[in-house]
């Protein structure tokens, strides 16, 4: 079987199983809306409300993490800003959909929100990488993290968006079914451009900017269209998150969040897809795991446990869990 076949082999299989779930949860409704864009009306048992935002909240980690992917792990780049896109892609589709299409049917909402959202932070992505890349290291990560919050207290303050009171009453369209769909194509897309051209130029990049420069390549050209593509995935998925929350808030893309998916991309292993998509699903699912913990205990250890297990996984492997390595499935060979 070729790659291209077990690709979209694997994507049906995902598709297929986001679909029976939201069928089983909307109990056994067939609808498209019950499929695909309405959260469940009613639980069956099977899982809680809870748990389902959860699993929404993973695969919209999963997207921030592999596009984050792009740059602190294929191109070298370390940036610290990923937050200040979310919320540029965030704010764009709720406004858009909120002001402009609050009546537009579903399908019209979805596609002009996402776009009009990957479309703005890939904008800003590209005036900001022009104008810091030829900054490196330290010095771009703190430029990158001065513009997040830059980007953040300029939302707090604008009240047409909610200012600090927040911005609320978005209408929301996204369930696991069409989230899970989104982001099994997130990873192939980025897959593609790993394989192809592009991503080798961004690993030549990595490894010696000075040689690939001497090979023909163009740095800074490279760099650009990375940080393009990353800001333009990261819109997306704060598209997706403020249509399947319904509202969103300033202090969600505070500087944490940033160091967040950041540490998603170390703890998985930088350089490796795979290790992005581990690293969101264990920094997602351990904080929500660990509430278990202090319902035992009466106290919120949530946060020291947390911080034990990163500091541990950072001593035994100080390379991430997948280091450099694949799942089969995702892997270029």
């Amino acid at each position: 079987m070729s790659k291209l076949n077990k690709t979209v082999l694997l994507f049906l299989i995902f598709a297929a199983v986001a679909v029976v779930l939201n069928f089983v949860l909307s109990g056994f409704s067939v609808t498209p809306g019950a499929l695909f864009y309405e959260k469940p009306g009613r639980f069956t048992g099977l899982i809680s409300p809870y748990y389902y935002s959860v699993m929404i909240l993973l695969c919209i980690n999963v997207i921030l993490s592999v596009s984050l992917a792009l740059l602190n792990g294929f191109t070298g780049l370390f940036t610290m800003g990923h937050a200040g896109f979310m919320a540029i892609g965030a704010y764009t589709s709720a406004s858009v959909v909120y002001f402009l299409l609050p009546t537009a049917p579903f399908f019209i909402q979805l596609i002009a929100g996402a776009l009009a959202a990957g479309a703005f932070s890939g904008l800003v992505g590209f005036f900001i990488g022009t104008s810091s890349l030829r900054l490196n290291g330290d010095y771009l990560g703190m430029v990158t993290l001065g513009f997040s919050e830059i980007i953040r207290i300029i939302l707090l303050n604008i009240d047409a968006v909610g200012g600090a009171r927040g911005f609320s009453d978005i209408p929301v369209y996204m369930n696991l079914g069409s989230v899970l769909l989104i982001t099994v194509i997130t990873i192939m897309v980025i897959k593609r451009i790993r394989d192809g051209r592009l991503g080798r130029a961004m690993l030549a990049i990595k490894e010696n900017e000075m040689a690939a420069n001497m090979m023909g390549i163009n740095p800074l050209n490279i760099k650009v269209k990375a940080f393009v593509i990353s800001s333009f995935m990261a819109g997306m998925a704060g598209s997706f998150f403020a249509h399947s929350e319904g509202y969103l808030s300033t202090q969600t893309f505070s500087f944490a969040k940033s160091f967040e998916v950041i540490a998603m991309n170390v703890v998985g292993g930088l350089g490796s897809l795979s290790g992005a998509i581990m690293g969101a699903g264990i920094l997602t699912v351990l904080p929500e795991a660990l509430r278990k913990v202090q319902d035992i205990t009466g106290v919120d250890l949530r946060m020291v446990i947390y911080a034990l297990t990163m500091v541990l996984i950072m001593i035994l492997r100080p390379q991430g869990l997948m280091g450099n390595k694949e799942w089969k499935w995702l892997s270029s060979k």
